[in-house]
């Protein structure tokens, strides 16, 4: 491996990783994402979004880009570990980041940098430092980041803006599996007009060029009997994808990040937006195979995705390395079924197709997302029982973000357990008259590092962007118990009960960040956590008058 050292002003040294010149010197086999991983506990890096020309299938786009690349840098990390993420805005319009499928806090840190809330906007011209901390016990898997800003997410990541994100360890169980080939394949698709940029309306299943970490049509390698493992990830805007890979069965290992509690054989992987897949392939008989997508329609009034190929897999002739097996027993999943529930809920996908608009009724009706309501309150330290139905006649996928759930029922049919995951497609209404497609979910809401707002809503991007988006906020009923609790538990509502001003918080955060990250600092150094009591309550108000006059300092 070749690695570089690049030195971040102010902060710290990290190796980007890339792959051996051999594979650059073949644009035909499948090329690996560039890394940055992890060192010492922490991923630090900066990511400029620009409006810039990439190369993507042939063709120039004009697009927004982080770092000028179509496919931005995977991220590695491990559990326990902090990722220091300096997002700068250098576009003409307002984006935020979103770290998908963590378990990690939603909050504005004590020191105003940012956890996963995609309630923030960054807009042209600001920079905002993200800090988000992976708990020790985070479950190991295949996650990604894209912009998630309301209105505009489509766009963005359809454009560009997503890219992989692995937590280490999922194959810790398994030591016999040491020294497995791995492959990182990042599913992203992109409509490009002749003039070179995305359509001003994009049509979901209009034309589009498939990439996979963004290469069309690349050559997959693997020998005969050799086992490998294979890590899907949709980080498109709208695509779905029924994965085949001819004469070849998958052996799932995970879904969206979660391990199987049992291996899932599998001829074919369906894989919504933004869901993950992670499976064993061993190599058949020597001879050129295809991974393909097939065709799939989402419903009588939904999108049509025509098969295609994706890659080229060429199994040569057995090596005389020994044999890999497929691991016979997975470590054991807490089965939520065995809890007490605390709550039962009915969330219903509604939709007008006259004016293509989208709404999510938590039980006020159908409403479409405004950030200044919350629309479900949920008590910390519980598992609550959502049913998700869809009246519609097309298909949606189920998306929330800190936590993941358990899916029990589909269309009242019960589910084996196998695990959890984030996402989940939700079937579309058969009939107009009849009962809605519905999924039933246990979702888990214990991690006392989610208190705060965040998002649940469809993940097919044109339907989250035209509406069906709704806000959770899990409280503690008890208070802020202790400092672990307190820490990063930013009070951001105004001191009058008006609406929330998200420009004052622009502001506010704007102006906290020239604290956040001292311009004095040594290199390698970072700041420390501040400490903080657990009487202490920060308002917007109050930070932003005592920011208006000079920079803030950090929260002490």
């Amino acid at each position: 491996m070749i690695k570089w050292q690049h030195a971040w002003p102010s902060l710290c040294l990290l190796s980007l990783i890339g792959c051996s010149g051999e594979d650059r010197d073949d644009p035909e086999r499948l090329q690996p994402p560039m890394e940055i991983a992890s060192q010492n506990g922490e991923l630090r890096t900066t990511f400029t979004v620009s409006d810039t020309t990439v190369e993507v299938a042939g063709r120039s786009l004009r697009t927004l880009a982080y770092n000028d690349t179509f496919m931005p840098p995977l991220l590695r990390v491990r559990p326990g570990d902090t990722i220091y993420l300096n997002l700068i805005n250098q576009t003409g319009e307002p984006t935020n980041e979103h770290y998908h499928g963590l378990n990690v806090s939603p909050r504005v840190n004590p020191d105003a940098t940012i956890s996963d809330n995609v309630l923030i906007q960054v807009e042209p011209g600001m920079q905002v430092n993200y800090r988000i901390s992976i708990p020790s016990w985070h479950r190991p898997g295949l996650y990604w980041y894209h912009a998630h800003l309301h209105g505009q997410a489509e766009r963005q990541v359809m454009g560009g803006l997503s890219g992989g994100l692995i937590v280490e360890g999922i194959l810790d169980p398994f030591p016999q599996l040491a020294g497995i080939q791995e492959q990182v394949l990042l599913l992203k698709d992109v409509q490009i007009t002749p003039q070179g940029r995305l359509p001003d309306d994009i049509d979901p299943g209009g034309a589009t060029h498939r990439t996979i970490n963004g290469q069309t049509m690349p050559r997959i390698e693997l020998r005969q009997q050799e086992l490998q493992l294979w890590r899907f990830a949709n980080i498109g805007a709208d695509m779905y994808y029924r994965l085949v890979l001819d004469g070849h069965t998958f052996y799932e290992l995970a879904r969206d990040g979660n391990r199987h509690t049992r291996l899932v054989e599998m001829q074919e992987i369906l894989l919504p937006p933004g869901a993950r897949s992670e499976a064993f392939v061993r190599g058949g008989e020597p001879g050129e195979y295809r991974l393909r997508t097939l065709d799939v329609n989402t419903g009588p009034v939904g999108d049509d995705y025509a098969a295609a190929d994706l890659a080229s897999v060429v199994v040569g002739a057995a090596s005389d390395q020994a044999v890999l097996e497929l691991p016979q027993e997975l470590p054991a999943m807490e089965d939520l079924r065995t809890l007490p529930v605390a709550r039962r809920r009915t969330i219903t996908f509604a939709e007008d197709t006259t004016n293509n608009t989208f709404f999510v009724d938590s039980g006020a009706g159908p409403l479409q997302f405004d950030a200044n309501r919350v629309d479900s309150t949920i008590p910390v330290g519980t598992v609550e029982e959502w049913t998700v139905n869809n009246a519609t006649a097309e298909l949606h996928v189920f998306h929330i973000h800190q936590t993941d759930f358990q899916v029990i029922e589909i269309n009242g049919a019960p589910q084996q357990f196998n695990g959890y995951q984030d996402s989940i497609n939700v079937p579309f209404q058969a009939e107009a008259q009849g009962p809605p497609g519905s999924v039933k979910l246990l979702i888990d809401f214990r991690n006392p590092d989610i208190v705060g707002k965040f998002v649940y809503h469809c993940h097919i991007l044109e339907h989250e962007d035209g509406g069906m988006m709704a806000i959770a906020e899990v409280v503690n009923p008890a208070g802020l118990a202790d400092a672990s609790n307190a820490l990063g538990q930013l009070d951001l509502r105004a001191e009058s009960p008006a609406p929330f001003d998200t420009n004052l918080l622009t502001n506010t955060l704007s102006a906290f960040q020239a604290g956040a990250m001292c311009k004095t600092q040594q290199p390698g150094s970072r700041p420390a956590t501040p400490r903080i009591e657990t009487t202490t309550s920060f308002r917007v108000e109050r930070i932003s008058r005592q920011a208006a006059g000079k920079p803030a300092p950090m929260f002490r």
